[in-house]
């Protein structure tokens, strides 16, 4: 039996803990449209984040869990092929579905209590109750949707949309229809780098059964690939002013370097780096945006 140590390291390891800060970016986002809309509370966006990372951390416990046939004959790299926590010995299955099923349920009460103390806006509860449904139907069956081809599309949702959306909502309640259009770039750069970490790991997703885009299409996948970065970098230019502000546009074009490097690697390199620092960049791009926006406005 695995001591208490080796399990508490394995809970590490399966958290991705570098991974995890990508979601509390992704949140930054949604605090940065927010904060260009009017003044935001920081106490409700405290409240906010714990439980969007709460969500986050049950969502890897699950895929960790799902995953384990793939990740065994995958090359982890951080990114990429989970966290290798069950195939190196410091975890197992069983682990990381309780770990799932206990983040998940810690998500709940806390979320519940957040609701009825008025913490957190309704809005911001049920934004939380989707994205955790969805981090559990992304890997797990009977829906598995990684497994079917939907995963890019509900994980780029996912973090690229509802965890915006949870930090705009905990400072202003419902999100009018356009914080969903501004943060559309956000959800396509979101493609940009899951993409890349399924073009990594194709080979081994291939062997257990696991239809990602980049199994089912092959290289041809890069034609995804493309248009997510041609949505993540047209997108802002298209939405302004009217829409986004030129800052943001401007913040966005600085960083086009990264996307045509990313441009050119796709489908020639099984690194996910280039596609992970394309996300990385634009999500800053977008915040830095809409800050510079607010000072000169």
């Amino acid at each position: 039996m695995a001591s208490l140590s080796t399990k508490l390291y394995g809970l590490w390891l399966m958290s991705r803990p570098l991974i995890l800060p990508s979601g509390v970016l992704a949140y930054a986002v949604g605090v940065a449209i927010a904060a260009a809309d009017g003044p935001v509370a920081w106490q409700p966006q405290a409240v906010g984040l714990v439980l969007t990372m709460l969500a986050n951390l049950a969502a890897h416990y699950a895929d960790e869990y799902a995953d384990a046939d793939t990740d065994a004959l995958a090359r982890h790299t951080g990114m990429s092929g989970g966290s290798g926590a069950i195939a190196a010995g410091f975890a197992d299955r069983a682990l990381a579905l309780r770990a799932a099923l206990v983040v998940s349920l810690l998500t709940i009460l806390f979320g519940v209590w957040a609701v009825v103390t008025e913490a957190i806006p309704v809005v911001a509860g049920i934004i939380l109750t989707l994205g955790l449904l969805g981090g559990w139907l992304y890997s797990v069956p009977p829906a598995a949707l990684e497994r079917r081809g939907w995963g890019e599309l509900t994980n780029a949702l996912l973090g690229g949309l509802l965890m915006p959306l949870m930090a705009y909502a905990c400072a202003h309640g419902v999100p009018p229809l356009r914080v969903y259009l501004q943060l559309l770039p956000i959800v396509a750069a979101a493609l940009v780098c899951i993409i890349g970490v399924h073009w990594a790991d194709r080979h081994a997703d291939a062997q257990v059964g696991k239809y990602t885009l980049a199994v089912i299409y092959g290289k041809k996948v890069r034609w995804w690939w493309w248009a997510s970065l041609l949505l993540a970098y047209g997108l802002p230019v298209c939405f302004s002013p009217w829409l986004v502000p030129p800052t943001v546009v401007l913040s966005v074009v600085a960083t086009l370097p990264v996307g045509l490097y990313t441009a050119f690697r796709l489908t020639r390199t099984d690194s996910p780096v280039a596609g992970a620092a394309t996300m990385v960049v634009l999500m800053l791009a977008h915040i830095a945006g809409y800050l510079w926006w607010m000072v000169i406005r």
